[in-house]
């Protein structure tokens, strides 16, 4: 442990520390209960697993003020270093007080929301002393309490009373640790009884930062290529959905499939879906989309194709699923609509279970082949299909668990360019067991990660691919940079 008195020595020092991430600091203070108290010492450590204070360094700065200046010039006032006090404000007093003191975590605050009362699953310390802490939480033995009432204005200091000084960083450096863990452990606890939704689980596994924005801050999670429009995507998922639910109130819907299954066409039954489609939904959503975006006809008018392609297609399953339901049956089993929606408690490996969500209002269903049908508007390409593998094995997974619906393949049909990926039982049964409970798990971590805490949500595997289309690319760049606060984030 450096013990300096040289000014040299501790302007040295100083300089050493401005090139650090994290600091744990403390202060002793003379004449602490007179009229006139005055600042002793300054203690330092940069590094976290120091137990008996041998990296720590006390710069003896009694009577020293132009060098406080300076460590509070070069430290205090640096946003890049996080500076950790116990009791902050008192220490901040001595240091520029808070208006020139920036990126300071106080341990007194984080253990005083760890035990509130309100919470599920509060803290519980004898008090919330740093030695106290260091006791109990850190399991540090024969912590020295005495020396802070010592007279810190003598000199020379004894060995007793340098030796307090510099555990108290140390002590500071671990009870902060397991506080982080601690806040760490009950986010994950809080966010056990938070539901994801289907589509969480497909983000997660596409990019973790891009999901952890959109579950915490709900910020928009769909990539999006130059000259690529969100626009069409939403509007088609929007507008298909209401296909579905117009088909199976409107009867015009049902008489197309009045007669026997040998005698109906597939073109002629398409047709007639999308004029009635169209006078039904269509043309006034037009109308609407026209008066406020006059000059975006050819974007409407692609819209538009999308769909006839989609209901071309539901006039086919709907024309083999006649086969096995009567015309009344039909349009009403073949897609399936159930509100609010389908969830499950899905069981992890930790023994605990998440609750997983989704509407499923675009999901039609084969009768002769047992298939699931998903359509999904994506505007970019992955070569990797795990995500897209995940999100249809829940889907049918949960299907078959609530609706007792038999599936022996899921055909995924990603739009605008109509590629289809058939995935087998096999594979569905292999993502489930062995790629969703690890994922669950990690997002719940992922969920409840705080910027003071390390181990943040891992960058993309595609970053080649997604970073330049994300739409937090931007925000992406800095939010995760180490040692920068929250509040001085964009």
């Amino acid at each position: 442990m450096p013990y300096l008195t040289e000014a040299a020595k501790i302007l040295a020092t100083i300089t050493k520390f401005a090139t650090a991430k994290i600091i744990w600091a403390d202060t002793e203070v003379a004449d602490w209960d007179s009229p006139n108290p005055r600042l002793s010492l300054i203690q330092l450590l940069a590094e976290p697993t120091d137990i008996n204070g041998d990296c720590a360094y006390v710069l003896d700065v009694l009577d020293k003020p132009e060098l406080v200046t300076i460590f509070v010039n070069q430290i205090m006032a640096n946003p890049n270093i996080e500076k950790v006090f116990h009791y902050a404000k008192c220490d901040l007093h001595y240091l520029g007080g808070k208006k020139q003191a920036k990126n300071v975590t106080c341990t007194f605050n984080l253990v005083k929301k760890l035990t509130q009362k309100k919470r599920c699953n509060p803290l519980k310390v004898s008090n919330k002393k740093l030695k106290t802490l260091a006791v109990e939480l850190c399991q540090f033995s024969n912590v020295d309490a005495q020396e802070q009432t010592s007279d810190w204005g003598q000199r020379p200091l004894t060995e007793k009373q340098l030796k307090y000084a510099k555990m108290d960083t140390v002590y500071l450096a671990h009870v902060h640790r397991r506080l982080l863990e601690l806040a760490a452990q009950r986010k994950v606890e809080k966010f056990q009884h938070i539901p994801f939704s289907v589509t969480h689980v497909r983000v997660a596994l596409e990019c973790p930062r891009l999901f952890y924005f959109g579950y915490r801050f709900r910020r928009k999670t769909m990539f999006v290529p130059s000259g690529k429009s969100v626009y069409l995507g939403s509007a088609f998922n929007d507008l298909s959905e209401q296909f579905v639910h117009i088909a199976q109130q409107e009867p015009q819907f049902c008489a197309l499939f009045e007669p026997h299954p040998e005698q109906l066409q597939v073109e002629q039954i398409a047709a007639k879906m999308q004029e009635l489609f169209y006078q039904f939904a269509f043309f006034p959503y037009l109308q609407t989309f026209m008066e406020k975006n006059p000059g975006r006809a050819e974007a409407v008018s692609q819209l538009w194709q999308e769909l006839s392609k989609l209901i071309q297609r539901w006039a086919g399953l709907l024309l083999g699923n006649r086969r096995y339901c009567s015309s009344q049956e039909v349009i009403r089993k073949t897609f399936i609509i159930h509100e609010p929606g389908v969830e499950y408690n899905f069981s992890l490996a930790n023994g605990t279970q998440q609750l997983l969500t989704r509407r499923l209002d675009s999901l039609a269903y084969d009768f002769e082949n047992r298939r699931l049908y998903l359509v999904e508007y994506q505007t970019y390409k992955l070569p990797d299909k795990s995500a897209q593998l995940a999100q249809v094995a829940l889907y049918s997974y949960m299907l078959r668990e609530q609706l007792t619906l038999s599936i022996n393949s899921v055909v995924c049909t990603i739009v605008p360019e109509w590629q289809e990926l058939t995935f087998s039982q096999h594979q569905l049964a292999h993502t489930l067991h062995q790629l969703i409970p690890q994922t669950l798990q990690q997002m719940r971590q992922w969920a409840g990660w705080e910027h003071s805490q390390p181990n943040p949500p891992p960058p993309t595997s595609q970053a080649e691919l997604l970073c330049d289309i994300c739409p937090q690319r931007h925000k992406c760049q800095t939010f995760f940079v180490v040692g920068v606060k929250e509040g001085s984030r964009e």
